[in-house]
């Protein structure tokens, strides 16, 4: 996931931890969003609302406090760019998964068509709708070892974390076997889930929700498109560079914090 940039403002800390809270950066509000980590209760999730954010120490020791507020064992954040990280590092946060990030430039005149040839294939994909995300979420469950897996509270914060959605799923005999939700935002889109269950893999679904999302993307005039994978996933690496998507060389990471004992803060 990805999220909104800075600029300068007045401080302000919203009274719930489930909101959008504002605090200041330098000149730029920086706005995080807390939430529970999927099926875990006791772990905060911290996600920044843009992609390019670059919290304070100020920043991220509100955020810790707050989490501590809530009773959480500790505050896991949503996958961070490089520089978003040195405050959070600086304040005893480990790293505890790296992802690659991939990009698909859909410039016009950079169509290669392969899309277009497989949104041909049925079956068809159809309408994700919220009241699904129940067996949306069994698949997901099905597809990603914990802790990485996602409920139906969290599908539904993905489907909201972008100003434009599109999301999919493919049956089969009746049977959700596959969804996607993917985003834009102006001109970026954004692949934020995609999932197949164990017994739907290999049928080229994957392909074909990728294909669908990318059509719609193109359609709305998004002239770049970013996912982000797991290292070590390479069957997901393999499909989105077959459908146009070239690693760029910077790494996200994910980081976690034990919320208790407060730990010393540097002098900034």
């Amino acid at each position: 996931m990805f999220g909104s940039r800075q600029r300068a403002v007045t401080a302000a800390t919203a009274a719930s931890t489930v909101d959008a809270v504002t605090t200041t950066a330098a000149e730029h509000p920086v706005r995080a969003r807390f939430g529970r980590w999927p099926h875990d209760d006791d772990v905060v999730h911290l996600v920044l609302l843009d992609h390019h954010m670059v919290p304070t120490h100020d920043d991220v020791r509100r955020w810790i406090g707050q989490g501590r507020s809530t009773g959480a064992r500790a505050i896991r954040t949503g996958a961070l760019f490089p520089p978003s990280t040195p405050a959070f590092i600086d304040a005893g946060f480990s790293v505890i998964d790296t992802l690659r990030l991939l990009e698909l430039d859909l410039t016009p005149g950079r169509s290669s068509g392969r899309e277009r040839l497989r949104r041909r294939s049925s079956p068809a994909p159809e309408r994700l709708r919220r009241r699904q995300l129940d067996e949306a979420a069994e698949i997901d469950r099905r597809s990603f070892a914990a802790p990485w897996s996602n409920d139906a509270a969290a599908l539904g914060d993905i489907v909201a974390a972008t100003p434009r959605t599109r999301a999919r799923c493919i049956r089969l005999d009746g049977r959700m076997i596959a969804f996607a939700i993917t985003g834009r935002a102006g001109e970026t889109g954004y692949v934020q889930r995609l999932a197949v269950d164990p017994s739907g893999r290999r049928q080229g679904v994957a392909s074909l929700l990728l294909a669908d999302a990318i059509g719609w993307m193109r359609r709305h005039h998004v002239t770049r498109v970013l996912v982000n994978t797991a290292i070590g996933n390479e069957p997901a690496t393999s499909l989105y560079r077959s459908c146009g998507f070239v690693e760029r060389p910077e790494r996200l990471r994910i980081l976690e914090r034990p919320v208790d004992p407060p730990q010393p803060w540097p002098d900034r």
